[in-house]
């Protein structure tokens, strides 16, 4: 499930910046820019994977002591 998520969030964030550039390269810079800004929005979403098996780790740690 984590690398699931980690693997959804890496499609969307390439996807966004894909559209992006090819925004960009056509020509439409107002679109290219708002692509850009969701690109930047969506970045977050990559720690979400790395964030739940950290979390995982942490709590199994915990419940041992």
């Amino acid at each position: 499930m984590i690398l699931g998520l980690f693997a959804l969030a890496l499609l969307v964030v390439g996807g966004l910046a894909g559209v992006t550039v090819a925004a960009f390269a056509s020509g439409a810079r107002e679109a290219s820019a708002v692509f850009a800004l969701l690109t930047l929005a969506a970045s977050p979403l990559l720690l979400l994977g790395p964030a739940q098996d950290w979390w995982r780790f942490r709590r199994r740690r915990r419940l041992r002591r």
